[in-house]
Protein backbone atom coordinates (compact mmCIF):
# COMPACT_ATOMS: atom_id res chain seq x y z
CA UNK A 1 0.00 0.00 0.00
CA UNK A 2 1.59 3.30 -1.08
CA UNK A 3 1.31 6.33 1.21
CA UNK A 4 -1.63 7.99 -1.14
CA UNK A 5 -3.51 4.86 -0.23
CA UNK A 6 -2.78 5.24 3.63
CA UNK A 7 -4.09 8.66 3.20
CA UNK A 8 -7.26 8.23 1.84
CA UNK A 9 -8.03 5.20 4.18
CA UNK A 10 -7.58 7.53 7.16
CA UNK A 11 -9.55 10.38 5.53
CA UNK A 12 -12.70 7.75 5.13
CA UNK A 13 -12.16 7.02 8.62
CA UNK A 14 -12.00 10.35 9.45
CA UNK A 15 -15.20 11.12 7.49
CA UNK A 16 -17.41 9.83 10.38
CA UNK A 17 -16.19 12.75 12.77
CA UNK A 18 -17.23 14.94 10.08
CA UNK A 19 -20.45 13.16 9.60
CA UNK A 20 -21.32 13.52 13.13
CA UNK A 21 -20.45 17.23 13.99
CA UNK A 22 -17.37 16.25 15.22
CA UNK A 23 -14.17 18.30 13.59
CA UNK A 24 -11.58 18.52 16.20
CA UNK A 25 -9.84 15.24 15.10
CA UNK A 26 -10.09 16.25 11.62
CA UNK A 27 -8.63 19.99 12.24
CA UNK A 28 -5.83 18.60 14.81
CA UNK A 29 -4.53 16.49 11.79
CA UNK A 30 -5.20 18.73 9.14
CA UNK A 31 -3.56 22.05 10.88
CA UNK A 32 -0.51 20.03 12.43
CA UNK A 33 2.97 21.78 12.85
CA UNK A 34 4.37 18.57 13.78
CA UNK A 35 4.18 14.66 13.30
CA UNK A 36 3.76 14.09 16.26
CA UNK A 37 0.24 16.21 16.82
CA UNK A 38 -0.81 13.80 14.02
CA UNK A 39 0.06 10.39 15.83
CA UNK A 40 -1.86 11.59 18.68
CA UNK A 41 -4.67 12.91 17.50
CA UNK A 42 -4.99 9.99 15.20
CA UNK A 43 -4.57 7.46 17.72
CA UNK A 44 -7.42 9.29 20.11
CA UNK A 45 -9.89 8.95 16.73
CA UNK A 46 -9.56 5.46 16.78
CA UNK A 47 -9.52 4.88 20.52
CA UNK A 48 -13.23 6.90 20.27
CA UNK A 49 -13.96 5.09 17.22
CA UNK A 50 -13.58 1.77 19.37
CA UNK A 51 -15.69 2.89 22.26
CA UNK A 52 -18.35 3.63 19.81
CA UNK A 53 -18.70 0.31 18.29
CA UNK A 54 -19.35 -1.17 21.62
CA UNK A 55 -22.04 1.20 22.11
CA UNK A 56 -23.24 1.11 18.56
CA UNK A 57 -26.41 -0.19 17.56
CA UNK A 58 -26.88 -2.34 13.95
CA UNK A 59 -29.19 -1.54 11.51
CA UNK A 60 -31.30 -3.62 9.64
CA UNK A 61 -28.22 -4.04 6.69
CA UNK A 62 -26.26 -5.24 9.33
CA UNK A 63 -23.76 -2.37 9.62
CA UNK A 64 -23.07 -0.73 13.01
CA UNK A 65 -24.28 3.19 13.37
CA UNK A 66 -24.88 5.84 15.87
CA UNK A 67 -27.43 8.31 15.77
CA UNK A 68 -27.03 11.48 14.89
CA UNK A 69 -29.59 14.55 14.33
CA UNK A 70 -32.34 11.88 13.44
CA UNK A 71 -30.30 10.04 10.84
CA UNK A 72 -27.98 6.62 11.40
CA UNK A 73 -24.23 7.70 10.59
CA UNK A 74 -22.78 4.08 9.75
CA UNK A 75 -18.99 3.44 11.78
CA UNK A 76 -16.21 3.23 9.63
CA UNK A 77 -13.98 0.64 9.53
CA UNK A 78 -10.95 0.74 12.54
CA UNK A 79 -7.84 1.29 10.30
CA UNK A 80 -5.58 -1.46 10.53
CA UNK A 81 -1.67 -1.20 12.18
CA UNK A 82 -0.13 -1.67 8.69
CA UNK A 83 -2.55 1.29 7.16
CA UNK A 84 -1.50 3.49 10.25
CA UNK A 85 2.02 2.86 9.91
CA UNK A 86 1.70 3.53 6.77
CA UNK A 87 0.24 6.89 7.12
CA UNK A 88 2.24 8.27 10.08
CA UNK A 89 5.39 7.21 7.58
CA UNK A 90 4.01 9.27 5.04
CA UNK A 91 3.06 11.91 7.72
CA UNK A 92 7.05 12.17 9.05
CA UNK A 93 8.23 12.15 5.67
CA UNK A 94 6.02 14.86 4.36
CA UNK A 95 3.66 16.56 6.79
CA UNK A 96 1.24 17.49 3.91
CA UNK A 97 0.10 14.00 3.76
CA UNK A 98 -1.59 15.35 7.17
CA UNK A 99 -3.33 18.28 5.67
CA UNK A 100 -4.35 15.82 2.47
CA UNK A 101 -6.04 13.12 4.91
CA UNK A 102 -8.00 16.20 6.35
CA UNK A 103 -9.47 17.32 3.01
CA UNK A 104 -10.18 14.14 1.93
CA UNK A 105 -12.35 13.65 5.30
CA UNK A 106 -13.96 17.41 4.51
CA UNK A 107 -14.17 16.32 0.96
CA UNK A 108 -15.67 13.11 0.48
CA UNK A 109 -19.44 12.39 0.79
CA UNK A 110 -19.83 9.27 2.95
CA UNK A 111 -22.09 6.90 1.07
CA UNK A 112 -22.92 5.04 3.68
CA UNK A 113 -24.43 7.39 5.96
CA UNK A 114 -28.63 7.57 5.32
CA UNK A 115 -31.67 9.29 6.76
CA UNK A 116 -33.29 7.29 9.08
Amino acid sequence: MDWEECTQEIGRMLRFFVDTGNFGYVDRIGNALVPDIVETALMEAIRALRSLYGSARTDERGFKCVEHDGRCVTLPPIPGKDVVTCFLEAVRADIGYARRAAIYALAWHAPRSREE
